[in-house]
């Protein structure tokens, strides 16, 4: 080691962590405000997650094993207070032993009282945005406090708070807002700002409130919180925070918002929307917008009528064509997994390799294989059951906010039962009529503060909207313009001879069309490919997409470090008022993404997307972090309370991450910079918000199967020998 890289004092203290929701199995009938949220949203439930309420003291014992000093948990505040004021004796108790046994193990422990959600009365009740939700708070706190306060080294009050803000606030290129609780589509840029600052403010509050109730119990106690900080150049750290620190009222910050919250040069492309039997894909979703689901298709096989095969099973080591750029070709490998792929440019050259012999199947979206054998009565056959279930959606540029909403309120009118009824015997003459698919796409938690009424907009030709919009440009047209297929039977078909059009997507495009001006015949039709669906959205900026996203993260307030500069008094008053100011005890921070230069700003929207696999890895900006905390807050102690990767990162694995995370740790200690802990997130696999388990999605030291291993064995991954290796050399 030189000197930069000199082992960690002894007294420093390495770790990991959990937490409730992500760690604790789901308790029937005992809901928190994140289990609604992905309930309603079609998301990841839960289930067992690692059941760490049962086996705790594996967890710990593995963390001991490794040689860590500190061990993290949160409190599910749902558990400790099941109703309002009624705090439940069992689940404090239960929270003794897993606090004795981190004590027992010799490692100190790191407590959060919020950690990304909350009760289900207390959203109920006005949420984090209520006047009430401070003394809320303190209530919670105080209580957590008395009961537990004593095997408690190090309280945290709310996990990464400046993420908190995404359950108000919706960037141009989400459909959907990132976390609970979410404003209804309907929420402009104003209301979604003074939103979010008054969570903000209310944050600062409760956090300073919990803090003197715990100190006021425990006077040696130690409290804090852990903002998520991006990495960024030096220079552009400056002037993010310099934004931040100009805004003085919920004007300021509103204009400064419209960045991340409006944009218009992407809303170009040559068509308005697509019905196109598109399955709404996270992928695709980087690119375009979705709607709701209207319709549920899925992948399937067809052979030909006189071959043997029956099923996938059938199927190993033989050409299985699939057509470029769809849901089809990412499917192959997981419900074929044995077969060779024979990739094509559309439907029809995946027929003729099935004729000649160069397939043995085609794998394909069922309503389009179906629509072809329609055309060929007898010559082909499914072989197997659906082996997948998509949801097809409408796709719309991205940005395009006022259209989407009005694109999900024809979705909604098409499903209505009657509409959907007549529209599926039309097209479907010979099959019962299916149920509607789950308006899951767009939930919201704010039906339980009766807030949907006052915030979903009036629909219809007379709402007002932007002129620079693509909805007001199509208004001002006169017709929308549909990029649709036009050869699949049942779903959307042009008659050449009679030059008309039929099919169920059809009726939905007249729908909207209906919602749009009031009269469904303003529609204009043009044909689209399969690979031309998306490019039909792109305007001519879609290569900027990155850029864009980002300087629209980076130039407003939401995505600035406004936590720490809260706690520094170089915040506005109006955002965190003054009793608020320096009320922490350590400096926690959390980090893992960050770019070197302006040139890769845009990848950093891979991380807010949850596309960790593509997410950018910095590790030298950390030490350039902690100096800058350290000058910041001179004196206090700092701690990097979640550090982390999934298997591999930008090229990056694992373990390669943790070492260069660590050493830049190291430098910044041997230049006294008074950090005392690196905790990695996380022990093992968990329930990551909502995600189903793949690459995008496990940070664990130690792997679990959640999806298929009952047992739910943990095994080591190659980064928990190299976590051991680090901990015991006290560095890298």
């Amino acid at each position: 080691m030189n000197s930069s890289e000199a082992p960690l004092p002894a007294s420093f203290m390495f770790g990991v962590a959990t937490a409730d929701h992500q760690c604790e199995a789901y308790v029937d009938g005992g809901d928190d405000v994140r289990d609604l949220w992905e309930r309603r949203r079609g998301e990841t439930l839960r289930g067992r997650a690692t059941d760490f309420w049962e086996r705790y003291r594996e967890d710990i014992g593995l963390a001991r094993d490794l040689g860590c000093k500190a061990f993290r948990i949160s409190l599910a505040w749902t558990r400790l207070e099941p109703q309002p004021g009624q705090f439940d004796d069992a689940a404090f108790a239960h929270y003794r032993d897993v606090l004795a046994a981190i004590r027992a193990a010799g490692m100190c422990s790191v407590v959060t009282l919020h950690h990304y959600t909350w009760p289900v009365h207390v959203e109920r009740a006005g949420g984090m945005t209520d006047p009430g939700f401070v003394a809320l708070f303190r209530r919670y706190a105080r209580e957590s406090a008395r009961r537990v306060g004593d095997l408690v080294d190090y309280w945290i009050t709310f996990n990464e708070p400046t993420q908190l803000v995404f359950g108000y606030v919706k960037p141009w290129w989400m459909r959907a807002y990132a976390m609970p609780p979410g404003l209804e589509p309907g929420a402009d840029t104003e209301e979604q700002v003074a939103h979010a600052a008054t969570l903000m403010r209310n944050l600062f509050l409760s956090h300073a409130a919990a803090r003197a109730e715990i100190k006021a119990l425990r006077g040696e106690a130690k409290v804090g919180a852990n903002p998520l900080v991006l990495g960024l150049p030096n220079w552009l750290q400056r002037f993010v925070d310099w934004q931040t620190t100009r805004v003085r009222s919920v004007r300021d910050l509103a204009r400064q918002s419209k960045q991340m919250t409006e944009y218009r040069l992407l809303q170009v492309g040559t068509i308005d929307v697509v019905i196109a039997e598109m399955t709404a894909t996270r992928e695709r979703s980087r690119d375009i917008q979705f709607s709701e689901a209207y319709y549920i298709g899925g992948q399937r096989l067809v052979v030909l009528a006189a071959s043997a095969y029956q099923g996938p099973h059938d199927f190993a080591g033989k050409w299985v064509a699939v057509v470029a750029t769809t849901t089809s070709e990412a499917a192959l490998s997981r419900v074929v997994p044995a077969a060779r792929e024979l990739q094509v440019d559309d439907y029809d050259a995946a027929f003729a390799a099935l004729d000649s012999g160069s397939a043995g199947a085609i794998l394909g979206d069922e309503t389009i294989l179906r629509g072809t054998m329609l055309r060929h009565s007898g010559r082909y056959r499914f072989a197997g059951p659906r082996l997948t279930e998509e949801p097809y959606a409408v796709a719309v540029p991205l940005g395009s906010r006022e259209l989407l909403n009005v694109v999900d309120a024809a979705v909604r009118a098409f499903k209505a039962p009657s509409v959907w009824a007549d529209a599926w015997r039309r097209s479907f003459p010979d099959e019962p009529v299916a149920d509607p698919p789950l308006a899951w796409g767009r939930k919201t938690l704010a039906d339980l503060r009766g807030r949907n009424a006052s915030l979903v907009p009036p629909l219809g030709p007379s709402r007002r909207v932007p002129r620079a919009s693509v909805l007001a440009r199509i208004r001002r047209r006169g017709r929308i313009i549909i990029g649709i297929k036009d050869d699949v039977p049942g779903m959307a078909l042009f008659d050449a001879a009679t030059k008309t059009w039929s099919g169920f997507e059809i009726d939905l495009a007249r729908t909207l069309a209906k919602t749009i001006f009031g009269d469904a015949a303003r529609v204009e039709f043009r044909p689209v490919s399969m690979r031309g669906r998306m490019a039909a959205l792109r305007s001519f900026a879609a290569a900027l997409v990155p850029f864009l996203q980002s300087w629209s993260m980076l130039s407003t307030l939401s995505n600035g470090n406004w936590w720490h500069l809260g706690m520094a008094g170089k915040l506005s008053s109006f955002l965190c008022p003054p009793e608020a100011v320096g009320q922490q005890d350590f400096v926690g921070l959390d980090y893992y993404w960050g770019v070197p230069n302006l040139f890769d700003i845009g990848r950093l929207a891979d991380a807010a997307r949850a596309h960790y696999s593509r997410a950018p890895v910095w590790p030298a900006t950390l030490y350039s972090l902690l100096r800058n905390y350290e000058r910041m807050f001179p004196g206090k102690e700092i701690l990097l309370i979640e550090n982390g990767c999934v298997n591999a990162a930008d090229g990056v694995s694992r373990v390669d991450y943790i070492e260069r995370h660590v050493r830049e740790v190291q430098r910044a200690v041997a230049a006294g910079v008074p950090v005392s802990a690196y905790l990695y997130w996380s022990i093992t696999t968990n329930r990551e918000w909502g995600l189903p388990l793949d690459e995008d999605s496990d940070f664990g030291l130690y792997h679990i199967d959640l999806d298929t291993d009952e047992d739910l064995k943990r095994t080591p991954t190659p980064a928990a020998e190299a976590y051991r290796r680090i901990i015991a050399q006290r560095g890298v």
